[in-house]
């Protein structure tokens, strides 16, 4: 799970890969398989606990695992870290070379295209080797010094285990920077006030906060959203005055509903703070001027349940993305004065099949994404007569999109330029402005891989598999053209298929690592994205969502039987919800994975969404379904990966956790691991890692990830050797985990 309000999870925690000549590559010597002391398997003690519902009975032999107060539990994490480490040890060599070559290609110096916002040039920049950015600014005028706004590199240096930033923003005086920090990973956050001429902490005093921050006009008190201090539902909306004590900060907005949860956000008029009160399938929006802090929110539209939208503001007008009655989503528009429903005024129509996700609005223009199977592609509309401009887009298969993470870009309500970004898996992303008025497309940036990554060695395809059902699933593989072999390659397929959110085609770093050493890497567009659509989705939740795994099955045969993938060595990988398929998969189809890595897996599925006092419980029964309903629970016990263990041989497992997480707490991955220990056949390798540091994204920092990520990469590259691969026998000796 990434994200902070689901089990979201994008990163694939692998980094980018080496230039360096590929004969190299693709040779490592059986000295590389050392041999460490030996370790015993760790075993989980067995302390059975009844659960009852519907008149029947789970025996779980592992919720002890959930206390993380028991002595026992940190034990247990320990013994399981212990032989995680003998076991990879083996491959040291294999996997110290491979994050040699990460870190090569990711700690190079790095500076984000200029941004104007309130009079001012914003950057990021990465120096050489440098985990953290500095964010620094000038005054958009001739010889404007320039000045730090964060140094976050020295701000988390008191910090080396964890520093997230979580977001920054500026007052209207352009005088200090509010930010937020999580100092665990476990998504509680602490806010900061700094002065940015003197860089002195001003305000220090509220903690057990979200990430949002809004500034009120007058640059002297800060909005803000608690959150509850068991389920870290985001629920109040507070304003609290700078260099005041938080007890006498104002309430201005409370969720009672435990259903929902707030976020808050500044208009790009930068008139208006926007409260978001949302679940998976019911949105409603409140907004208040700036300029009058303590004034009541009104409602731009009351909450109807299965009504979605999300809006902005900009001049006198409200700019409303919805579904109602489009469930692939439109743009609207409506006056100031009146911004309900009855007065919004289409501007761009739903495409059914293609899912509009995202929109930026300015004064004479807007802009959509446009989701679709090839990718996304941006499409521009002239606010005068609705006429659409024409937008280039870079190549027929990749992600074009004009969302930013870094808010670093279409901050100007003024402005004739767009600025997107596109890439796809064999083209490193290249920042583009797209003036409106000219029709002229202007390279502003391309990513630092360029320098390395050709892309004329590499094979970028899309194909369907056919699902049970005669659905048909998209996926897109890319490969080197000269390592291709009879009978097929070791391969690696991920997928997602959770919350809505399109496992995007984009270039993926970490991918090249395997590639270049022989691997093909796919991407199985399973139902429960938005990659074809509103329908997509639906067909993939709650009592649908059996798709998701068949789906998943259905690519991986595919790929075999088009000579893509070797039976013998085909890896899946997927984290958070995308580790709940991982889970289902090796319940379904064992025999069908040489290996499977699934990172902070949410596979504990029946147990957590039974426990409204756990993070994110109630926020999302409209994506699993609520237990206390006995056909949700049924369907949701006939798939839970940890329910569903039973006594057979299962494929090589490499598994991780992190302590902290709050999406997905760290016993889910634990208990499933303890019984598959307890219950499988088989002597297949069985690798458990929890990161007693972090939460759910793991270690902070732009290079944070780099060694689990070296391990997991030199772990598939050990195993691919059991798929004893004739033809490639002579340019590859892999090293080896019995």
């Amino acid at each position: 799970m990434g994200g902070l309000s689901t089990r979201r999870f994008f990163a694939l925690g692998l980094a980018a890969a080496g230039a360096i000549p590929l004969a190299s590559r693709l040779r490592f010597s059986s000295a590389n398989a050392i041999e460490p002391a030996v370790r015993a398997v760790p075993i989980a003690p067995v302390v059975p606990k009844t659960f009852k519902a519907f008149g029947g009975v789970r025996i779980d032999n592992y919720d002890w695992l959930r206390d993380r107060k028991d002595p026992r539990v940190v034990s247990y994490l320990d013994a399981e870290n212990a032989y995680a480490k003998a076991r990879l040890e083996r491959i040291k060599p294999l996997v110290d070379e491979l994050a040699a070559e990460l870190k090569a290609r990711e700690a190079q110096q790095d500076t984000s295209v200029p941004a104007t916002y309130n009079g001012y040039v914003y950057q990021h920049r990465f120096s050489e080797g440098a985990q953290y950015p500095c964010i620094v600014r000038y005054k958009d005028a001739p010889g404007a010094q320039e000045e730090i706004v964060l140094d976050v590199g020295a701000l988390a240096a008191a910090h080396p285990q964890q520093y997230q930033l979580g977001s920054w923003t500026v007052s209207p005086d352009n005088a200090r920077v509010a930010f937020t920090v999580d100092f665990t990973g476990g998504r509680e956050f602490r806010i900061f006030v700094r002065s940015i001429a003197t860089g002195e902490t001003v305000d220090q005093g509220i903690d057990d906060a979200s990430p949002d921050l809004v500034f009120a006009a007058d640059s002297n008190a800060l909005f803000y959203i608690r959150n509850e201090p068991t389920t870290l539902r985001s629920y109040q909306v507070w304003l609290h005055r700078l260099g005041t004590n938080p007890n006498s900060d104002v309430l201005i907005y409370e969720e009672s509903d435990p259903t929902f949860s707030v976020s808050i956000g500044l208009s790009k008029s930068r008139k208006l703070a926007l409260i978001n009160i949302n679940e998976e399938r019911t949105s409603e929006f409140r907004y208040l001027p700036i300029d009058q802090p303590t004034a009541e929110p009104r409602v731009i539209e009351p909450r109807r349940r299965g009504v979605i939208y999300d809006i902005d503001h900009v001049g006198d007008q409200f700019f409303i993305r919805t579904n109602l009655d489009a469930p692939d989503f439109r743009l609207m528009s409506a006056p100031q004065a009146t911004p309900t429903a009855l007065h919004w005024r289409e501007i761009v129509p739903e495409k059914p099949g293609r899912h509009l996700s995202h929109f930026e609005a300015f004064e004479t223009f807007v802009a959509v994404d446009v989701e679709d199977e090839t990718g996304t592609a941006i499409r521009v509309f002239n606010l005068a007569d609705l006429r659409e401009i024409p937008v280039p887009r870079p190549a027929a298969i990749g992600v074009a999109s004009s969302f930013f993470d870094d808010s670093e870009a279409n901050l100007d309500p003024a402005a004739t330029v767009l600025r997107f970004h596109f890439s796809n898996l064999s083209e490193p992303e290249r920042v583009y402005d797209f003036d409106v008025t000219t029709g002229a497309l202007t390279l502003r940036k391309q990513d630092l891989a360029s320098r390395w990554f050709d892309r004329h060695h590499y094979v970028l395809d899309q194909l369907s598999a056919i699902a049970p059902d005669g659905e048909r699933v998209p996926i897109t593989i890319v490969y080197r053209k000269d390592v291709r072999r009879r009978g097929g390659n070791p391969t690696l397929i991920v997928g997602y298929g959770a919350y809505g959110v399109s496992q995007h085609a984009t270039f993926t770093r970490s991918a090249l690592s395997l590639i270049d050493r022989g691997f093909f890497y796919a991407i199985a567009h399973v139902r429960g994205g938005h990659e074809k659509g509103e329908r997509w989705y639906v067909e993939g939740r709650m009592l649908n969502k059996r798709n998701t795994f068949t789906d998943f099955i259905a690519a991986t045969e595919l790929l075999i039987a088009k000579g893509y993938a070797d039976s013998r060595a085909i890896f899946a990988q997927g984290g958070s919800a995308g580790g709940l398929l991982m889970g289902a998969i090796a319940n379904l189809r064992p025999d069908l994975y040489a290996g499977i890595v699934a990172e902070v897996p949410f596979v504990d599925i029946v147990t957590t969404m039974s426990d409204a006092s756990a993070p994110l419980t109630t926020l999302e029964y409209n994506e699993w379904g609520n237990p206390a309903i006995e056909p949700e629970y049924n369907y949701m016990l006939s798939y839970s990966p940890y329910d569903n263990v039973a006594r057979k041989s299962y494929p090589a497992m490499f598994v991780t956790a992190g302590f902290y997480d709050s999406q997905v707490n760290y016993a889910e991955p634990a208990k499933w691991v303890a019984k598959l220990r307890a219950s499988k056949t088989d002597s297949h390798d069985l690798v458990f890692k929890t990161d007693m540091t972090t939460g759910h994204n793991g270690r902070s920092g732009r290079l944070g990830s780099i060694d689990e990520s070296a391990e997991i990469m030199g772990w598939l590259i050990a195993h691919a050797r059991d798929g004893r691969l004739p033809d490639m026998a002579s340019a590859i000796s892999w090293p080896v985990i019995e």
